[in-house]
């Protein structure tokens, strides 16, 4: 009798806990800031559709605007996630025009969700492209009216917090695969030289490039050894080493980060500043005394 008892329990536990699955995470990636309503709206409305839904924030300061920045740091984060995450990502200074509001599921199994303007672009490049949709199924806007200036709350969030309660991918409108994309260029390794582009600069003031550790290697560039950095046809000198504090207060370093891409800093303080530079802009590297020839 006792036997039974335990097993019945046992049974009802399996039944009510053991086989409940935790409800898909929804990251939450703006240029909104944090000063204004913006973010809570967002939040407010994927809540309002589903209450269970978990929201996590990668970063509501992308600099305003920056599709490029945007993209570099959610395809960085995106990547230590689980599959099956709901992306929500809204750095979209053409909202309100034709541009259009989609869905990539990438071959992880993860969603994006934002308007197609490039913001994808890096997530396209290292997870890959399983399928994309064209959100237009108004039983996944916000049921109020939709704005032009707001599609974050009116389009976007709604339609992650459909996602995140099971609802079918293929429901939110047509697929689609002429997906937009900005050219994004590789580091080229040449005699002496190694030339790529600033991805990020982060709120440190450092200066995060496309350039790989597999190229410093090829170089045959060691730890140590003394470079010259030129941004703008400004040059500074800098010690490539294995972490910031490898060189004085204020003097420039040059290490690989946390994601195998060589960054430029300034131990203790400001890098970008120092040298005026910014995504997008062009960074070259080379052995200090050589001159650089384009």
């Amino acid at each position: 009798m006792k036997m039974s008892r335990c097993l019945l329990l046992g049974f009802f536990f399996l039944l009510f806990h053991g086989c409940s699955s935790t409800p898909p995470t929804i990251a939450l990636l703006t240029d909104y800031g944090t000063q204004d309503h913006y973010l809570g709206q967002l939040q407010g409305v994927i809540l309002s559709i589903n209450p269970g839904a978990r929201l996590v924030t990668i970063t509501h300061e992308v600099p305003s605007y920056d599709i490029r920045e945007g993209s570099f740091v959610l395809a960085t984060a995106a990547g230590d996630f689980p599959k099956g995450t709901i992306f929500v990502a809204v750095v979209d200074p053409s909202v309100g025009s034709k541009r259009r509001a989609i869905i990539v599921e990438t071959l992880d199994k993860k969603y994006f969700v934002g308007p197609d303007n490039g913001l994808f672009t890096d997530v396209i490049r290292t997870l890959g492209v399983k399928r994309a949709f064209e959100i237009t199924n108004v039983l996944w806007f916000r049921t109020s009216a939709i704005s032009s200036t707001f599609h974050g709350r009116d389009i976007f969030g709604p339609a992650a917090a459909h996602l995140a309660k099971g609802e079918n991918v293929e429901d939110a409108g047509p697929m689609i695969s002429d997906l937009q994309r900005f050219q994004r260029s590789d580091a080229v390794l040449g005699e002496g030289r190694i030339r790529g582009e600033i991805l990020h600069r982060d709120r440190y003031g450092n200066l995060i490039s496309n350039i790989p550790a597999p190229m410093l290697a090829k170089a045959g560039w060691k730890n140590g050894m003394t470079f010259d950095c030129t941004i703008h046809r400004q040059t500074t000198r800098a010690k490539f080493a294995d972490r910031y504090n490898a060189v004085a207060p204020g003097e420039y370093v040059i290490l690989l980060n946390s994601q195998g891409l060589v960054e430029i800093a300034r131990n203790l303080a400001d890098a970008a500043t120092g040298l005026n530079a910014a995504a997008g802009d062009t960074l070259d590297i080379y052995i200090s005394g050589t001159a650089v020839t384009n």
